[in-house]
């Protein structure tokens, strides 16, 4: 019997250590709209000082945090689009509607201090009506491998003359958001 409980303890402790994140990402997310509604989200993603020297190591030229064009095209092909395949670590939902990342825009890696802050654009419009929209935001890898969560203060809202924003945090990866347009 003291046996199986030793196996038990060994397989248990092997199981946790593969189930906690390798990468760490702290994000900001900006809605960017316009006097007709949602245009889509800004992102930014501050990686953690470990896998950032990693993206600098694997993908630089001359290893530093001054990313170039050309090595921040070799980025964004090689440490980022694949990423596509989980929708970005993105969940949104319209109305309690569920809908797909599929595409980003204006990538761009940056070096800051010793971290790699991935820039992204999510294209998502949403026509303003005038009863309010509700939006659900929620970064969150499946596997585990990655930790995505806000940085304090993780959502930024640029007021719009037309639009009302207000948003909560209900949760510690989900942001609330709900639009209306005012007149």
């Amino acid at each position: 019997m003291k046996k199986i409980n030793i196996i038990i303890l060994i397989l248990l402790f092997v199981a946790t250590l593969s189930s906690h994140p390798h990468i760490f990402i702290e994000y900001i997310v900006e809605p960017v709209f316009s006097d007709t509604g949602l245009e889509g989200l800004q992102i930014a993603w501050t990686f953690d000082e470990m896998f950032s020297w990693q993206i600098v190591m694997d993908y630089t030229d001359d290893h530093d945090y001054n990313i170039s064009e050309a090595e921040n095209n070799v980025i964004e092909k090689e440490a980022f689009s694949y990423l596509q395949e989980s929708g970005y670590f993105a969940d949104f939902y319209v109305d309690g509607k569920k809908k797909d990342v599929t595409t980003v825009t204006d990538f761009r890696a940056k070096g800051k201090d010793e971290s790699i802050i991935y820039h992204f654009f999510i294209p998502w419009k949403i026509k303003a009506k005038k009863e309010a929209t509700h939006l659900k935001i929620c970064f969150f890898d499946e596997t585990i491998f990655c930790e995505v969560v806000p940085k304090k203060n993780g959502m930024v809202i640029k007021q719009n003359d037309n639009i009302s924003v207000e948003y909560s945090m209900p949760d510690r990866i989900t942001y609330q958001l709900n639009f209306n347009k005012d007149k």
